[in-house]
């Protein structure tokens, strides 16, 4: 793991472990996340939605319709990955909140997407943990999360991998106090995605120096 597919047909899910992640490699939103295989499989209405989820994304070309030129010459592949998931207070699993490190050379912002699949809230913190007071698309939580012990750790992950970039975001996860790097993106919401209140935006946007 992880696995490549051109299409749903060539899955194998006989091959894949009891819960795992489909994603496409050339978009945003390409996501099925199975927790239970055996489940999954046997539901056909769930599974038949998936696949025509899947499918619709590897013949949808993400560059043509939102002109984010990094994805343009991406060759569309499913990919299945590992399942991440975090323990809660209650001693159940749950998909773990997702830390994306807006880096803009040394100065950083913290997001923070809690509970994605359910009630979707989106704390920003500065480097030193203070809430800042602006949403983004989605609303502020009213319980912001606890400063992670590894906080520095991640921001010296987040500095050198944005090294080379005027602008990057560097998506960690943080497991029981394993970080784990899932993705960079160059254009955090396709750069559509709005600030409340909206100065924020441009204030963020003064950040990117572009040469």
């Amino acid at each position: 793991m992880p696995r490549f597919y051109k299409s749903v047909d060539e899955i194998d899910f006989s091959k894949l472990p009891q819960s795992f992640v489909l994603k496409t490699n050339h978009d945003c939103g390409g996501v099925v996340l199975v927790k239970d295989k055996v489940a999954f499989l046997k539901d056909s209405k769930t599974f038949n939605e998936a696949m025509t989820k899947l499918t619709t994304h590897l013949n949808t070309n993400f560059y043509t319709l939102y002109r984010e030129w990094h994805y343009k010459d991406i060759e569309p592949r499913i990919f299945a990955e590992e399942m991440l998931l975090e323990t809660n207070a209650n001693g159940e699993a749950k998909v773990p909140s997702d830390y994306k490190i807006h880096c803009f050379g040394k100065t950083q912002y913290i997001q923070v997407d809690t509970d994605r699949f359910v009630e979707h809230t989106r704390s920003i913190f500065d480097e030193n943990w203070n809430v800042m007071p602006f949403s983004l698309c989605y609303p502020q939580s009213t319980t912001p999360p606890s400063k992670p012990l590894n906080l520095m750790t991640m921001l010296m992950i987040a500095t050198r991998l944005s090294m080379p970039f005027a602008m990057l975001r560097v998506d960690l996860y943080n497991i029981q106090g394993k970080i784990i790097v899932g993705e960079l993106t160059f254009t955090h919401g396709g750069g559509t995605e709005k600030f409340t209140p909206n100065e924020w935006d441009k204030k963020l946007g003064g950040l990117w120096k572009l040469s």
